[in-house]
């Protein structure tokens, strides 16, 4: 196809797809109805299919659960009647609570009935966190625990809402107030309807004050740091969801057009007012006039700006299981992503360890939904502090309205949440390799490796050092590293013979000791091997080489691999990737002119599987160029391709799995010893699927390769110089004699004698 006709082609896919783009949108438009008064409501989750299915879902509510499109879905509370319009304009959606108010009302009839039972001594030793509690009973917690633990405790107001009402919490330290000791914080109820998160929080300063006379970590802790716990910072708004409307969310802000409130957790002024963030006030993400036009959003701010130790944060929101953190109001990583990643998986680790439950971490713009204004953004973006955000319980199955027995497990799961946080953030620093460290390189050349280095409680007055050996014997060689900015160094491995092996470890001396990478080095150490390659198998698909479409179990009604020269579509390239090729394997030649996805994988799998290739070197490079989309359509990145390995074209292991969608062709490598368990002939297969509800599944294959090495690490170089020479002599005589299992009986005899002798000299140079 010429190049005119490709982008006339393009250009029309590209107008039918503008109604699945616009749905795909990231943020999605205000809601447009309403809830008539006095209806008895519906929570439904909604899979819209189109802009108009959208539309058509908006405009029955003014209360967006999820306030966001969430993996193509996106839960409303609608009227009952409402639900009828649903199924009438043929928009997906499911029921997940049939009842809100019944749900509403039966959950407060309980409360009333068992604090009865209470207040008559019906239960003498009733568990504080069997249910939620007012924001009086917060307080007189609070009051409590301060009164017993005098020691310990010391309660805090950091200021007053907008109606008055103080904001209150809990100090939590056995140091002096103000030590400055690295600090703690853990606030919830921004949003007023999340009821489940002031328990959270207290749960965990009772945990803390509790345990610190038999836990020695605990007290440690409470020792070296402060903690603040703040469970209420919305009070004015929680007491209005206790009082008059359960599922209200913002404060209580009077904003003179007849609505009220504002959403405190787009407040913040930190790139406030983009992308998440209403302007209009009565949308439940109304972000105020102005940066921190609310007192609530003032008083928390300049408690932070007053407490310039405080070393991490988490916000408590409900409802979805997700540890999230910075950025909200842009898909771009944050500079410590890498260490946020970390953080976010020791959390998960750690939640999972308590009652099962997972828990999905990530940035919140790609974890949720886009949100300015936030307070993780401008904790972390105009104070430096690891900022993170807890969605707990559930996903949705009751939402805000947490039953009774939820309430501890939640809080339980949550409490070691933040002790993990504490714990990982304790440390002196954090350092981790930019990427995979290289298990092999070039003969003769200078090899970049960069590591992200960030300082927790230690000081670090210079870059981390990057120690270096050719061998395993000689000593290690200092280096330092460059900053590249955003807490990255970067430093380069030194130019070695093929075969050689380079040993080498990142240490960082700070004021507490040196930070090392890996951990144990210089004992543990990366070790990357020199290595030469040459080319033993191409295949560019050209011409049909024997590669097999269909196999077993294969069941997809459409997009059968097929060997074409492709001529574009929605998911599919419009060229294949040999740069004075034509074909290549796809799933499907698809119409351009056609519907939008038509050929694409549908209702099943569809397998290519290649000849038999060469695995018999171990640390040969398998290679391939691989185009994947999942990423359109109601269901979208759900489903992923399967890249499969077999020995025996009977049993197959995972090489890959293949999820993400990147609309360019994309190289993927493989040392053949990491694939195969024996060296020896094997087979590939590629399997794209369509199991998970209707997406628009692309698949497409070229140029796969297997390099070959033609030097490697040699028995006879027992320093693993790249040289056979006076060292390798010296440490052969130095094990002269019976040796079980020696690196130098190179024949394997269990002596080192005049026979190994030979063999190394044999091979000197």
């Amino acid at each position: 196809m010429d190049l005119k006709r490709r982008h006339l082609v393009l250009a029309l896919v590209g107008s039918l797809l503008a109604p699945l783009g616009a749905l795909a949108a990231e943020e999605i438009p205000d809601s447009t109805g309403a809830i008539p008064p006095g209806e008895k409501t519906s929570l439904v989750r909604v899979q819209p299919r189109t802009v108009r299915d959208l539309r058509v879902a908006l405009a029955l509510t003014n209360d967006v659960w999820s306030h966001a499109m969430r993996d193509g879905l996106i839960d409303l509370r609608v009227a009952v009647t409402s639900l009828a319009t649903l199924d009438q304009q043929g928009v997906p959606f499911e029921v997940l609570i049939a009842d809100v108010e019944g749900l509403i009302e039966a959950q407060a009839a309980d409360r009333t009935r068992v604090a009865a039972e209470q207040a008559e001594g019906g239960i003498a030793d009733a568990d504080w966190y069997a249910d939620v509690k007012t924001l009086a009973q917060i307080n007189a917690r609070m009051d409590q625990l301060a009164a017993s633990h005098p020691a310990l405790v010391t309660p805090i107001t950091i200021g007053t809402s907008l109606q008055g009402r103080p904001i209150r919490g809990l100090r939590l330290s056995s140091l002096p107030v103000d030590s400055e000791a690295p600090g703690f914080l853990f606030n919830a109820t921004q949003h007023a309807r999340e009821w489940a998160t002031p328990m959270v929080a207290m749960f965990l300063a009772e945990r803390l004050v509790n345990d610190a006379a038999t836990d020695s970590e605990i007290a440690a802790i409470l020792a070296g740091s402060e903690i603040f716990i703040l469970p209420v910072i919305n009070p004015d708004g929680y007491q209005f969801s206790w009082d008059s409307q359960r599922l209200w969310r913002k404060n209580r802000r009077n904003n003179g057009n007849g609505t009220f409130g504002v959403d405190l957790n787009r407040n913040w002024g930190y790139q406030w007012g983009g992308a998440g963030s209403s302007g209009n006030p009565a949308s439940e993400t109304y972000r105020g006039t102005a940066p921190f036009s609310e007192p609530e959003t003032q008083v928390l701010r300049d408690f932070m700006l007053n407490h310039g130790w405080i070393l991490a944060h988490i916000d408590y929101h409900s409802y979805g299981q997700l540890i999230l953190w910075p950025w909200g109001y842009t898909s771009q990583f944050c500079d410590d992503q890498p260490l946020f990643a970390s953080l976010g998986a020791s959390i998960q680790t750690a939640i999972a360890e308590v009652h099962g439950r997972s828990y999905f971490p990530g940035p919140i713009y790609t974890g949720i939904y886009p949100a300015s204004g936030t307070v993780v953004d401008w904790a972390y973006g105009a104070g430096g502090v690891l900022s993170t955000t807890i969605e707990v319980r559930d996903k949705g199955g009751y939402g805000f309205l947490i039953p009774p027995p939820e309430v501890r497990p939640c809080a339980e799961e949550n409490t070691e949440a933040a002790l993990a946080l504490i714990r990982a953030t304790l440390q002196p620093g954090f350092m981790t390799y930019e990427g995979t460290p290289p298990w092999w390189v070039e003969p003769e050349t200078l090899v970049p490796v960069v590591v992200f280095a960030s300082a927790l409680v230690s000081t670090f007055d210079a870059p981390p050092l990057l120690r270096t050996r050719i061998g395993t014997t000689a000593p290690f060689a200092e280096s330092e590293t460059q900053s590249l900015g955003g807490g990255r160094y970067l430093g380069w491995l030194p130019p070695a013979k093929c075969g050689a092996i380079i040993e080498w470890f990142f240490e960082w001396p700070g004021s507490d000791g040196a930070l090392l990478l890996p951990d144990a080095a210089p004992n543990e150490v990366f070790r990357t091997t020199v290595l030469a390659y040459e080319r033993i198998y191409f295949d560019d698909f050209e011409q049909d080489s024997g590669w097999v479409s269909g196999a077993p179990g294969d069941n997809a009604t459409s997009g059968h691999w097929v060997l074409v020269e492709p001529i574009g579509s929605i998911g599919e390239p419009s060229e294949d990737h040999t740069p004075d090729g034509t074909m290549c394997w796809l799933t499907g030649q698809s119409d351009p002119f056609g519907p939008p996805g038509n050929g694409n994988v549908d209702n099943g799998v569809t397998s290519l599987t290649s000849p038999w290739l060469d695995g018999s070197d171990p640390n040969a490079m398998l290679r391939y160029w691989r185009w994947y989309s999942n990423d359109m359509g109601p269901n979208p990145n759900n489903d992923s391709m399967l890249v499969l390995a077999s020995t025996d074209d009977s049993t197959w292991t995972l090489v890959e799995e293949v999820s993400v969608t990147t609309y360019e062709w994309t190289e993927a490598s493989f040392r053949i010893g990491d694939l195969l368990e024996t060296p020896g002939p094997f087979k590939l297969r590629f399997v794209a699927r369509d199991l998970r509800g209707p997406s628009l599944v692309e698949a497409a294959l070229d140029d796969v390769s297997i390099d070959a090495t033609f030097c490697g690490p040699r028995p006879e170089d027992l320093n693993s110089d790249g040289s056979v020479d006076g060292a390798d002599l010296a440490l052969l005589l130095g094990q002269w004699g019976p040796c079980d299992g020696c690196a130098a009986d190179l024949n394997g005899d269990g002596t080192v004698n005049g026979a190994d002798l030979a063999l190394l000299l044999g091979a000197w140079g």
